[in-house]
């Protein structure tokens, strides 16, 4: 699977063949108040955690009295730290995540359910590879 940071991602068979595509929303760059700022990790990465639609963050929204978390991110799919693959009911067209990808739901329940594999006992899952946009400068 690959992920291009200002366009879109897409899923292959082991012959190289296009299965799905579909556009996204990464990581915005700088965050006004997150530590580490909000981009997208760049490099080659495996599934190591999903689930389904239920998935919600346990670190956004910040909330100002400590609770934080709560947001959607339907049929999460974990490939790095706490960055993930999820459905979004926002997806712009543009950088505007705090660092996950955000897709459309129909496309994260497509990959979850019919394309990621996490066999388990201790295997990794399906390699993900997200590259840094064509304009590297993280703004």
């Amino acid at each position: 699977m690959s992920v291009k940071k200002k366009l879109a991602w897409a899923a292959y068979d082991v012959d190289g063949e296009l299965l799905w595509w579909g556009p996204i929303s990464s990581g915005l760059g700088k965050c006004p108040g997150v530590r580490g700022g909000c981009a997208t990790p760049t490099g080659s990465f495996r599934i190591v955690r999903k689930q389904d639609i239920d998935c919600v963050s346990t670190v956004f929204p910040q909330r100002a009295d400590g609770e934080n978390g709560g947001a959607l991110m339907p049929y999460c799919m974990h490939f790095f730290r706490g960055y993930a693959l999820h459905g979004s009911y926002d997806v712009p067209g543009y950088r505007a995540s705090h660092g996950c990808v955000r897709m459309f739901i129909e496309d994260a329940r497509w990959l979850n359910e019919e394309f990621v594999d996490l066999p388990g006992g201790g295997m990794l899952g399906t390699r993900v590879v997200v590259d840094a946009p064509d304009d590297t400068r993280e703004r």
